[in-house]
């Protein structure tokens, strides 16, 4: 293994060989990697490491965060490429009809605001960004679109970090975004892909333990944030007046310019026909729209909900629905790929192939590839695979 290093210019400087190097790709969280090998000539101006086998194929790219040469050692620690994407945009739908609800539409907007914009440095290291049409209609209709899940965004503009508004909508709709250095088009390239790729696998096979996080969130509230100060008003329009009188923040009453009192105005309640919307994850990970009751197949029980509310209905949804999104596949697995006794190598599949775990001929759980997990170094390359979203790594499947 060695390791291509590039400069700002897209120029190469010098290989770093003999590389021992430890790799976890992600699906939706930043990618990690860390590398050491010989290399005798200045690498502190690099900010492209590429990995490459003995063949010269090409395994991995990455910025070059931090370089820590020792002597005609040097060190590398890798930074994703994703990290162009985690920066704030204003993302702006005020403008009349400005708001496109189709999915791809959306992931074009957000590329723009990124990557089009009047900063020279931006795109310093030129970036391509492919993304597949696909016209699904986000915005909910209750007659139209009744499965849609999010609200439109027309006629308001927010200041959002450009990832975290990306990840709701890859999230929900089981996006991924594919990250790759072209060497000789000297660019980033990222592409926007939906795995289509399945297997099964049997899990009387395998020594495992499931554990499943039954706590998440599986129900969420979305609603108008209300003002508590919205004056009572009569059937006039004119607001409806207490008899206590007002008082100044000394504490002393308020009166008009004419010494009149004036008294403090008499608060509407929050009205029980605000508008609000109800989302249940059931029991297959899907996310359903409904109302109140939640009379939908496969509920998760017990209950554990989450409110969320903003000025403008489609931020309230939108949050609503990130948060069941983010509970999605919460089982932990880890699949040593260096141990398989069966023709299945997990490695070779990409990052979100949802893999059928069956035991005595039923389906159990469906669960994500959402890490792989590399280490090579003397001894050799060995693999791991992470199935599913659960943070704290709790269990391992290890084949007999």
């Amino acid at each position: 293994m060695y390791i291509a290093l590039h400069g700002e210019n897209q120029n190469h400087i010098t290989n770093v060989d003999n590389v021992s190097y430890d790799l976890t790709v992600r699906v939706y969280d930043d990618d990690s990697f860390t590398a050491e090998g010989v290399c005798s000539e200045d690498i502190n101006d690099a900010k492209i490491a590429v990995l490459n086998d003995d063949e010269g194929n090409y395994k991995y790219g990455c910025f070059a965060d931090v370089i820590t040469p020792d002597a005609k050692k040097g060190t590398i620690k890798g930074l994703d490429f994703i990290t162009l994407w985690n920066t704030e945009i204003l993302l702006d739908y005020t403008a009349e009809n400005s708001f496109d609800g189709r999915l791809s539409a959306i992931f074009s907007k957000v590329k723009a605001l990124v990557f089009d914009g009047s900063d020279i440095a931006v795109n310093k290291i030129p970036v391509e960004v492919v993304i597949p049409t696909d016209n699904t209609n986000t915005v909910y209709d209750v007659v139209n679109n009744p499965n849609a899940p999010f609200g439109s965004l027309q006629g308001t503009y927010q200041l959002v970090n450009a990832y975290t508004f990306l990840k709701g909508y890859l999230k929900y709709y089981e996006y991924n975004i594919d990250t790759k250095y072209d060497v000789g088009g000297g660019k980033i390239v990222f592409t926007f892909i939906k795995p289509t790729v399945s297997l099964n696998i049997n899990l009387s096979d395998f020594i495992y333990e499931l554990t499943t996080t039954s706590t998440a969130t599986n129900k969420t509230v979305a609603t108008i944030k209300y003002d508590v100060e919205t004056p009572a008003t009569d059937s006039e329009g004119n607001i409806i007046y207490t008899d206590v009188q007002a008082v100044d923040d000394e504490g002393n009453p308020k009166t008009d310019d004419e010494g009149n009192p004036v008294y403090v105005p008499q608060y509407k309640p929050r009205p029980s026909t605000i508008a609000t919307k109800y989302y249940y994850r059931d029991a297959t990970n899907n996310i359903v729209q409904s109302d109140a009751v939640g009379n939908i197949s496969n509920r998760l029980y017990p209950v554990r909900a989450k409110w969320f509310e903003s000025e403008y209905l489609a931020d309230a949804q939108f949050s609503a629905v990130y948060e069941l999104a983010d509970a999605r596949y919460i089982d932990n697995i880890i699949i040593d790929n260096n141990k398989t006794i069966d023709p299945i190598d997990f490695a070779a599949y990409p990052l979100y192939t949802k893999v059928g775990l069956y035991y005595e001929g039923r389906l159990y759980k469906t669960l994500p590839i959402s890490e792989k997990i590399t280490t090579f170094n003397g001894g050799g390359e060995n693999i791991k695979i992470k199935l599913g979203f659960k943070k704290i790594l709790l269990t391992e499947i290890i084949k007999k």
